[in-house]
């Protein structure tokens, strides 16, 4: 009986991790975006506070998709358990996230978006850029 208990509570245990990673998940999208509406320094050197963004961004993005794959990990890993113990039933249609992509497809379309705001970000900073290289003499 101590086995059992001790399993569930790592697992317990696991998917309470899992829920502080959704907390980081969106707390690094936060961050990302505030990057992204940041209007940045007023320094001289434009090309520098850009790359340094880019940098920043994505180093926001690698953290976002790490953290995207762990909770991914971790649900696949205690469904599987649930599945394998038949706390659900793996021979039915009964589970919804087995044969649906609808969380992929809003992903996709949340990534397709902010795709589209990050090229127009760039093309507004690159416009600026250039237009106060020109200004200078």
């Amino acid at each position: 009986m101590s086995n059992a208990v001790d399993e569930s509570k790592a697992r317990i245990q696991a998917l309470h991790e899992a829920e502080k990673k959704l907390v980081l998940l969106v707390e690094t999208a936060g961050e990302a975006l505030d990057v992204l509406t940041d209007d940045g320094p007023s320094d001289e050197d434009a090309e520098m506070a850009i790359r340094e963004r880019a940098g920043e961004f994505a180093d926001l993005t690698n953290r976002y998709f790490s953290l995207v794959n762990d909770v991914q990990l971790t649900v696949r890993q205690q469904t599987h358990f649930l599945t394998k113990t038949a706390s659900l039933p793996s021979t039915t249609k009964t589970i919804p996230f087995r044969r649906s992509v609808a969380g992929e497809q809003k992903e996709l379309e949340i990534w397709t978006g902010a795709l589209s705001t990050i090229q127009q970000r760039l093309q507004e900073i690159k416009r600026i850029s250039l237009g106060e290289q020109q200004s200078t003499p």
